[in-house]
């Protein structure tokens, strides 16, 4: 049976966020009235700039604005998903017959984890495998306050399933790493598999995805020399990324 091609939830119109000035003006506003709110995240609130950037990525993937500021880390000025938003997005995108599973391999030093799925014809989708050598190696055990310590499983699989999300499915996640790998790769935003230029692209193209062309931010405009709020500890990380 063929299998229809899902496309994601429009939450604007096909012209897109920046498309033209009626848009523009509803997320202004909406920028505004998010960043008055106590409950959105810290990098949020005050912060009408932080908050437009959070609105035109949920158009680009077709997601809930709040959704996204839940599940958005900025670390050292990158952003950076929560590793279950990840988890989440492959699993509800309906591309493959079933979401993210895990294979676990080895014990101690020698454990590796492949997280994987199937397609709806059956087909076995296998992501790189990742390794507790590998993040020897890459050194993200050995950095101050690694969960890599305490909780190499877990690790392993959120770890897995970034690499799996940015190979296969980078539209959904436009390419960006999880928060726990930003952490790990400390201010090297290059080395996260080109997510810093997967971001830059997506910015410099502007008519990608649904969001139309850019549009220049009027000099009255309330999200004119906003401040981008970073979060750079791993204590502030664990606020908002659990590890269960």
């Amino acid at each position: 049976m063929a299998v229809e091609n899902v496309q994601p939830l429009q939450v604007w119109p096909a012209v897109g966020l920046l498309g033209n000035a009626e848009t523009f003006d509803l997320a202004l506003r909406w920028s505004t009235a998010l960043a008055a709110s106590t409950i959105v995240p810290k990098e949020y609130q005050g912060s009408p700039a932080n908050a437009l950037i959070a609105i035109e990525m949920a158009c680009r993937i077709g997601a809930s604005p709040i959704q996204v500021m839940q599940n958005l880390h900025i670390i050292n000025g990158r952003p950076a998903w929560s590793s279950q938003y990840i988890i989440g997005a492959v699993n509800s995108s309906r591309r493959y017959k079933h979401g993210l599973k895990f294979d676990m391999r080895g014990s101690g030093d020698g454990m590796s984890c492949i997280a994987w799925t199937t397609e709806h014809d059956g087909q076995r989708v296998e992501g790189p495998p990742v390794s507790m050598k590998m993040a020897r190696d890459e050194g993200w055990l050995g950095r101050a306050g690694s969960k890599w310590k305490t909780m190499p499983e877990l690790m392993l699989r959120y770890r897995a399933a970034a690499f799996f999300g940015r190979l296969y499915c980078p539209d959904l996640i436009m390419g960006l790493c999880d928060s726990f790998e930003a952490q790990d790769i400390g201010s090297d935003t290059h080395s996260c598999n080109g997510a810093g230029l997967a971001i830059d692209a997506a910015v410099a193209l502007g008519t990608a995805g649904n969001c139309g062309a850019m549009a220049q931010l009027p000099e009255d405009s309330p999200v004119s020399g906003g401040e981008v709020v970073t979060t750079d500890t791993q204590e502030e990380m664990d606020c908002f990324d659990p590890p269960f």
